[in-house]
């Protein structure tokens, strides 16, 4: 890419005037700054074309959900990313972004056709919770849509059935939604561990051979320590549970992604109660019941799969496939038959991985 085909904006305050500059590198000042985002203020677009396909002076597209997929870069998920290429744009109603992470890249935010990439380390914590908002931020800025999906490469989406579902729930409207499976935390410390206890026990009932690793125990107690900062609550612990939107799945209706935006712009909930040390799924929900007790999460457990072997067999509802097996065998080798297959199944029978 040549210097003339370097295009860089400036990202403005909650739709302040865009600042564009063309032609040699040069240095970008801006009369608008974003407060405190995380650090962003200029994208840069992988060529011209793209750079005035997401100008807004040409209008804003609509899609109903757009697909934000948490990448990185390494041999299986290149596997899982042809997969997602293969259908994640294939359908007028969805708008899909692969999220990475790059100290490198000599802009805050980089636009290619398929990814946006975030200056910032890659990482668990706090690198997948910055590139999701970063890739709110992008969204919110260049489209008008009703709802946003961050899930994962290793997961599989049938794209019909989840708009079919989506619109069989809108009744009652489209605001204050998420749709996800519930994961929970038990709330503990030194001086209150009943939650832990009675979670130990449920999951004695289901496997009484199950066991809860030190780590998974240590980390959970870090949490109720953050989530209760966080909330500025000393009491949250009584809560017993905090339930949580896994990774994997997780759609959020526009009014909640644009006030969790407006919330990081505005109020800095990212410093707040060390959140940004919790794993983005936890951190990501705090900061929504943080802003609204009305939310209407509703559970799609029923239909999402999770494959632990090879599977041949689906149901006629199922929208959200999990493949995640490397817990089991130490490598993801089933993931990508599985994936593979299902992406042969659903959406093109001579797909073949290159």
């Amino acid at each position: 890419m040549n210097l003339y085909q370097q295009r860089f904006e400036i990202a403005p305050l909650l739709g302040s005037t865009v600042q564009t500059v063309t032609g040699n590198l040069v240095e970008v000042s801006s009369t608008e700054r974003i407060e405190n985002f995380n650090g962003v203020k200029t994208i840069q677009y992988d060529n011209e074309e793209l750079a005035e396909e997401y100008n807004t002076k040409n209008g804003k597209k609509h899609y109903k959900i757009i697909i934000l997929i948490i990448a990185s870069p390494a041999e299986h998920y290149n596997v899982f990313k042809q997969c997602w290429l293969e259908y994640m744009n294939k359908y007028d109603e969805i708008k899909s972004f692969f999220l990475y992470s790059d100290e490198n890249i000599g802009s805050d935010i980089f636009i290619t056709e398929h990814a946006i990439t975030y200056k910032c380390e890659e990482s668990l914590i706090p690198g997948i919770l910055y590139k999701t908002i970063a890739g709110y931020y992008f969204c919110e800025k260049k489209f008008t849509y009703e709802y946003m999906l961050r899930t994962n490469l290793s997961s599989f989406i049938h794209i019909p059935r989840l708009l079919k579902y989506i619109e069989s729930q809108e009744n009652e409207g489209k605001s204050n939604k998420v749709f996800t499976n519930l994961e929970l935390i038990p709330l503990f410390n030194d001086n209150n561990n009943i939650a832990l206890l009675e979670t130990i026990e449920n999951m004695k009932k289901q496997n009484p051979n199950a066991i809860i690793p030190n780590n998974v125990i240590e980390n959970w107690k870090k949490f109720t320590i953050i989530l209760s900062d966080f909330y500025d609550n000393k009491n949250f612990i009584s809560n017993k549970n905090f339930y949580f939107f896994p990774g994997s799945f997780f759609l959020i209706s526009k009014n909640i992604i644009n006030r969790i935006i407006v919330g990081i712009l505005k109020n800095n909930i990212l410093d707040k109660g060390n959140i940004k040390t919790a794993p983005d799924d936890v951190a990501i929900t705090a900061m929504v019941f943080l802003y609204f007790n009305n939310v209407n999460v509703i559970n799609t457990n029923d239909f999402t799969k999770r494959c632990e072997k090879i599977e041949t067999e689906y149901s006629e509802t199922t929208f959200h496939i999990r493949n995640r097996t490397d817990t089991f065998f130490g490598n993801r080798d089933t993931d990508i038959k599985n994936i593979v297959y299902q992406v042969k199944k659903f959406y093109n029978e001579d797909f073949e991985i290159m």
